[in-house]
C-alpha cells in the first residue's frame, strides 16, 4: 500500500509539471449545446448571429457610405464625422452604427435634393450643448 500511496505523489507531481511546461489545455464544447459553460440558448446564440453582419456585408455599408461622400461632397462628410467622433474612421463603428451612418447619409441624399437643411431634417447634432 505504501509503494501504491508513492505511485500516486510520483504521478501527480509528473502531471502537475507537466502542465506548467504546456500550459492549461483548451476546454471544448460543442457549440449549441446545453454543455457550454456560459449557458447561451441556442435562441440566443441565433439572435447573435444575426445581429452580427458579416465582412461582405459590412464592406458593402463602408462602400456606399464612401460613394456618397465622394458623390455629395462636404456635406455629408460633416454627417460621416459626426458619427465618427472619437474613431478613426467608418471602419471603427460597431454595426448599428454604420447602418444608421449609411440611413442618414442616404436621408441627407434627399435633403440635399429637396433643398432641406440637415439641421431641419435633425442630422446634426450638438455634441456639447
Amino acid at each position: 500500500m505504501d509503494l501504491d500511496r508513492e505511485m500516486d505523489k510520483l504521478a501527480e507531481l509528473i502531471a502537475l509539471r507537466a502542465q506548467r511546461k504546456l500550459g492549461v489545455k483548451p476546454k471544448l464544447a460543442a457549440v449549441g449545446s446545453a454543455a457550454r459553460p456560459d449557458k447561451i440558448s441556442a435562441a440566443q446564440m441565433l439572435a447573435e448571429a444575426q445581429t452580427k453582419m458579416d465582412v461582405m456585408v459590412r464592406e458593402s455599408h463602408c462602400r456606399m457610405i464612401r460613394h456618397l461622400v465622394r458623390r455629395w461632397g462636404g456635406q455629408m462628410q460633416v454627417v460621416v464625422d459626426q458619427a465618427c467622433f472619437g474613431l478613426a474612421g467608418i471602419e471603427q463603428l460597431p454595426d448599428e452604427d454604420l447602418i444608421q451612418l449609411h440611413k442618414d447619409l442616404e436621408r441627407a441624399q434627399d435633403c440635399i435634393r429637396d433643398g432641406v437643411s440637415f439641421e431641419d431634417a435633425g442630422l446634426l447634432r450638438s455634441r456639447y450643448g
